[in-house]
């Protein structure tokens, strides 16, 4: 059955289709979670779903299932899954192509009369990007039981305004009463196709890959607090400007990154109070550190702290310490892996990931694995991030093998 799978290309097509969902952003895409443009394209993905007779719902979180029953509905589906939001001044690849991947193959397997034993439910994850609201993965943490739906509500905008992404959910009508975790709705596995963001796939002259594992990552939230005071007039000895002492500490942050081999980046920065003669008395930055082994991951937390303590002290500030997120390396379920492998036959590698993804939340709860499609030049969160459209078809087939290698797999289990 699996030979008989034919990707019809109509996922790259949606591709650009739905990048007219977009803040204006030259080239590229800022669809930020639930904006008026995240509202869009996932009315337009309600409709495809819908007209295919999916069952379908939308949970507390905002996220969307689309379910196609199977030959045996006791099973617990199998998912495939990724995100439609963007980050500002992005590309149209990331994120949007597992989701169109995961439409193509319900389609596919429509036209061609394809029957699964298992359930099939195509996911669109809500806010996995964090780009509006922090933190990242906000609905899937709360799938796998790592966060509440209380807590995803609450997560505040990055540019500090007073949004949070319950409200502004609500405000684009997508908070449903549909399931919100594993034990409400359980699935079999998860897959999910994403742009590598990388070059690996590239460099070995290869379309797909599978996903074996990811490096270790973890985010930190720091405030430094000072001293208000008039920037012209205060006397340079005694002043307690957050400024400096956040200063201090992301570059001496981004030495230890190289001293460990490891990386670091600073990804949010808000101080205040705002004004053209105002020492700045608070100042919050927010920052990653990743590393690909875990005891590097968490040496580099323990220092990182230290060094936010010794800027604190040396500008006599006051701080607030938070990490946010705290995800370290492993490598994916290895039956779920083996299912994209075969999949991808001689056309794939195996490569890992550098970055978080929806599927390292479901992989603490269900079987799961990730399908790679071909970056140039390895560029992603960049107008300049492309697949090529052969590359993304390639995906598509890839993903829709691998849920048949996973459903033959359940039978014989």
């Amino acid at each position: 059955m699996c030979a008989d799978i034919i990707a019809l290309g109509s996922s790259r097509n949606d591709i650009h289709y739905t990048a007219q969902f977009s803040a204006p952003s030259p080239g590229g895409v800022t669809r930020l979670c639930a904006d008026d443009n995240d509202k869009k394209v996932r009315d337009w993905f309600r409709d495809q779903v819908l007209a295919l007779g999916a069952d379908y719902k939308v949970n507390a979180t905002g996220t969307q299932f689309a379910l196609i029953e199977g030959m045996d509905n006791s099973i617990p589906p199998i998912a495939m899954g990724s995100h439609l939001d963007t980050v500002a001044t992005g590309g149209r690849f990331d994120g949007p192509l597992g989701v169109l991947c995961a439409l193509e193959v319900l389609r596919s397997f429509r036209e061609q009369d394809i029957k699964t034993r298992a359930p099939l439910v195509a996911i669109n994850w809500t806010n996995e990007e964090g780009a509006r609201f922090f933190p990242p993965l906000g609905s899937s943490l709360v799938y796998a039981g790592q966060s509440t739906i209380e807590a995803a509500h609450a997560s505040y905008s990055n540019d500090g305004s007073p949004e949070t992404m319950g409200g502004e959910l609500q405000r684009i009508g997508y908070v449903g009463s549909g399931p919100n975790t594993f034990d409400e709705f359980s699935i079999s596995a998860h897959f999910e196709v994403h742009v590598e963001q990388q070059s690996s796939l590239e460099r070995a002259d290869k379309p797909v890959g599978w996903v074996q594992g990811w490096e270790g990552m973890t985010w930190y939230e720091v405030v430094f607090r000072g001293a208000d005071g008039h920037a012209n007039t205060a006397d340079m000895h005694g002043r307690k400007d957050s400024v400096q002492g956040a200063a201090r500490f992301m570059t001496s942050v981004e030495t230890l990154a190289h001293n460990m081999h490891g990386r670091s980046t600073v990804t949010a920065i808000e101080s205040g109070p705002v004004g053209a003669c105002n020492i700045q008395s608070r100042t919050k930055v927010v920052f990653c550190l990743m590393h690909a082994e875990g005891e590097g991951l968490l040496e580099m937390g323990r220092r990182a702290e230290g060094l936010a303590k010794t800027a604190a002290s040396t500008h006599g500030l006051e701080l607030d310490m938070t990490r946010s997120l705290h995800i370290l390396p492993g490598d994916f379920t290895p039956e779920a892996v083996d299912c994209v492998a075969r999949a991808c036959g001689d056309k794939g590698v195996g490569a890992r990931t550098l970055t978080g993804h929806d599927s390292l939340e479901t992989l603490l709860v269900a079987p799961t694995a990730m399908v790679f499609v071909r970056s140039k030049d390895g560029v992603s969160h960049s107008a300049k991030e492309w697949s090529d459209k052969d590359d993304c078809a390639e995906g598509a087939l890839v993903l829709g093998k691998s849920v048949l290698n996973f459903d033959e797999y359940l039978l014989k289990k």
